[in-house]
């Protein structure tokens, strides 16, 4: 096992968004999915997922809506290894 890192949906949502304007999900889909990938192919439990953690940006700033940024996001913690197939996963979203 490699080392843990700790991210969030807040941050993969806004890579898709960024490289993928045209995403047919909205944002709690794409929550949705990016936790199920991770539960399914990174391993990860409950123990492991911190769910609805405000973002940076917060609520009020005037990129977060349903097919934008959201106001909060599951963080997760799990092996860093992953994250080339994550990311590779993120693009087809």
């Amino acid at each position: 096992m490699g080392k843990s890192i700790k991210m969030g949906n807040d941050e993969f949502i806004l890579y898709v968004r960024k490289h993928n304007g045209k995403s047919k999900y909205d944002t709690k889909k794409l929550g949705e999915l990016i936790c199920k990938w991770l539960k399914e192919n990174a391993g990860l439990k409950e123990k492991d997922i911190e769910y609805d953690v405000e973002c940076l940006w917060g609520e009020e700033a005037n990129n977060v809506s349903p097919d934008k940024l959201p106001k909060t996001a599951s963080q997760f913690v799990f092996d860093r290894g992953y994250l080339p197939a994550l990311y590779n996963y993120l693009d087809t979203l």
